[in-house]
């Protein structure tokens, strides 16, 4: 696990009640330590993601036994909420929203893009994906923290929130109805880019007000999910 990690009972404890941004907690499958039961309930109230995993896991993880059953990895900047995004976003502005995207090193790279291609921010999932650590600040080369990013709980409803701020939302697709390069872009848009395997989930995508393709020589299914970001974020910034 990259990223600034914390373990033991006290100090996670600590970094919830201070408000600190808690990527997610790892609670041991096996522990019975006194105080976990009440750490569980407090990420369950806040809902703060989680998961349980194998002692040895947690043990690989922290680098340490002395864990106490629990750890949490801790983010290097603070996200900002949806709404303060949306507010400091101009006339024309782009987005650049992120279904599930599992790799670190995909993720700094598509925020890069997105602080290169002159982005307002970035939109993140809460559950099931990367989020911000060390490794994605480095794969970003710095640029991590010249861009907001929001992490959401419910993606769907805040590309409906998007659409009351009068953004478009455009999910990526191999087989998308338009061609990026022949667009006529709205003045505000939201360009979606899916999990690297499964692309954007179905709930996600009924959210978008169009799919779009990028046209690839014949027997070229896809692009790394980093490089198509990239792509679709300079050509909607043109």
């Amino acid at each position: 696990m990259a990223g600034t990690t914390i373990h033991g009972i006290n100090a996670v404890r600590e970094a919830i009640q201070r408000g600190q941004t808690v990527n997610r907690l790892y609670f041991a499958q096996e522990s019975r330590a006194h105080g976990v039961k009440g750490l569980i309930a407090q990420a369950k109230a806040l809902k703060l993601p989680y998961d349980f995993v194998p002692q040895a896991k947690l043990n690989e993880l922290t680098g340490t036994r002395e864990h106490q059953g629990v750890a949490a990895q801790i983010s290097p900047i603070d996200y900002v909420a949806l709404d303060a995004l949306l507010e400091g976003c101009p006339p024309i502005a782009t987005l650049l929203v992120l279904d599930q995207v599992q790799h670190t090193r995909n993720l700094g790279m598509m925020i890069r893009s997105a602080a290169g291609a002159g982005a307002q921010g970035v939109i993140l999932a809460g559950r099931g994906g990367a989020l911000l650590d060390d490794t994605v600040l480095r794969a970003s080369a710095g640029t991590l923290l010249r861009i907001p990013v929001a992490r959401v709980k419910n993606l769907s409803q805040a590309l409906r929130t998007l659409r009351d701020a009068e953004f478009w939302s455009y999910a990526l697709a191999a087989g998308g109805e338009q061609d990026v390069f022949t667009m006529n872009w709205p003045a505000r848009r939201a360009l979606v880019i899916g999990n690297e395997t499964h692309g954007i989930r179905p709930g996600v995508a009924k959210n978008c007000d169009a799919t779009l393709r990028i046209p690839l020589a014949e027997g070229i299914e896809s692009l790394n999910a980093a490089v198509a970001a990239s792509i679709v974020l300079f050509q909607a910034a043109r």
